[in-house]
């Protein structure tokens, strides 16, 4: 795994943020457990992320910021695990860069660069952990896969 993605965790240089997009029903966020063995987020900020537009009716979607103080060891397998816990709530989630949501770009090959991992409810997590497996058509391909998931 290049630096690139350490880089891009540690964004303000200072720690490491996982952002987890996460769809699902009910009024409030889900009560996520976002522990795995050693790997402990020193805080989870949790934001319900408004629909003004109605584009997930009568889902919601809620953004779980994971805060550590570096970047944690075995990232693969930790971002699989929390990708793995999302689904069990919901029928989509995600993982995106700071910055890279927006209502209008639900998954969509825009934003294909800045989204590193996705799974829907019963199929396997897909992480592109490199800047490279990002940019290529395959990756938006799963994407797109993904976000059909969103509209049904």
């Amino acid at each position: 795994m290049g630096d690139n993605i350490t880089e891009a965790l540690m964004w303000d240089g200072v720690q490491c943020m996982i952002s987890v997009f996460v769809v699902h029903t009910g009024d409030t966020a889900p009560a996520l457990d976002f522990y795995a063995g050693q790997v402990v987020p020193r805080q989870v900020r949790v934001y319900q992320l408004e629909d003004e537009d109605d584009r997930l009716p009568g889902r919601r979607l809620t953004e779980y910021d994971l805060i550590f103080d570096e970047v944690p060891g075995e990232l693969a397998g930790y971002l699989d695990v929390c990708l793995r816990r999302a689904c069990e709530a919901g029928p989509v989630a995600w993982l995106g860069f700071e910055g890279s949501f927006h209502f209008d770009h639900l998954l969509t090959p825009e934003i294909a660069a800045q989204i590193y991992g996705v799974c829907t409810a019963g199929a396997p997590v897909e992480l592109a952990l490199e800047e490279e497996e990002r940019t290529r058509p395959r990756w938006r391909e799963v994407l797109r896969r993904h976000a059909d998931a969103l509209a049904s």
